[in-house]
Order: structure tokens, then C-alpha cells, then sequence
């Protein structure tokens, strides 16, 4: 009974350690909880910030596998935020992943300026469940793909 114990949790941890990390950046505890919740039923890590300061802070600190970023926050907003850890001396964050998760629609100049600060794509809010974790998963597919 010991070793199958034993072995179940040595295969949780294992799973733990593979599993993606992506950091949730969003001043709406509502849209925490809901994104959160669904990328933690698809298997994945999710971590938490309220606000852009402090998500930069979890992005250098924890290095996620993506950052969804809300653009409309208080204080630091999206667009800074994800300049910030984008072009911060010597952050370990630097390459990876971010994308916009927005109520807005985007018009092709914002797409521009948005590439501009190194976010690599933008979801809406509104989309359906499984749009959003499709969409998640593309973008970690295309990162590990990317060469280096």
C-alpha cells in the first residue's frame, strides 16, 4: 500500500514539473478565477497577478511558459507592462510568450503596435472555452517551435 502511495505521488510531481506554466495578468478577479480555472482543467500551472507591477515582478521571478496580459489596468497598463518585460536589462523573461487577453477587438494598427512591444498574439475575452485553450496551446506550440 506504501509503494503504490509513494509511486502516485512521485507521478503527480512528475506531472507538476512538465507541466506549462502561464501567468495571468488581469486587474479583474473575475477573469483571474474563469481564465485560471479553465488552463488549470487543461492541465496546466496558472499563476496570479492583479496588476501590471507585480506581474512583472512573478515574470522575472517564475519565468512562465506564456503571460496573458489584460491591456485596460490601472497603473501600468498591458501595452507598458508587456514593454517593460520585454525590454528590461537583463530580465529573464525577455523571451517569453505574451499575449493580450482583451474585451477588445483589435483594428490592424493596434496589431501593429501590439507586435511592436513583442506581444506575440491577442485573445478576446469573449471567446468560447475551448477557443481559448485551442488558442493557449497554439501559442506554446509555436514558442517551442521557434528557433532559437
Amino acid at each position: 500500500m506504501i509503494d503504490k502511495n509513494k509511486k502516485t505521488m512521485e507521478e503527480a510531481l512528475k506531472k507538476e514539473s512538465t507541466a506549462k506554466h502561464i501567468l495571468i495578468i488581469d486587474d479583474d478577479p473575475t477573469s483571474r478565477r474563469l481564465f485560471g480555472s479553465l488552463l488549470g482543467s487543461a492541465g496546466y500551472e496558472v499563476i496570479y497577478a492583479g496588476n501590471g507591477d507585480l506581474g512583472r515582478e512573478m515574470a522575472r521571478r517564475f519565468h512562465p511558459d506564456l503571460v496573458l496580459l489584460d491591456i485596460n489596468m490601472p497603473g501600468s497598463d498591458g501595452i507598458k507592462t508587456a514593454d517593460l518585460i520585454r525590454n528590461e536589462p537583463g530580465s529573464p523573461a525577455a523571451d517569453v510568450p505574451i499575449a493580450f487577453l482583451t474585451n477588445a477587438d483589435l483594428s490592424l494598427e493596434a496589431q501593429t503596435w501590439m507586435k511592436e512591444v513583442g506581444v506575440t498574439e491577442y485573445i478576446q475575452k469573449g471567446v468560447s472555452n475551448e477557443e481559448f485553450i485551442e488558442r493557449v496551446k497554439k501559442i506554446l506550440e509555436t514558442a517551442e517551435n521557434k528557433p532559437a
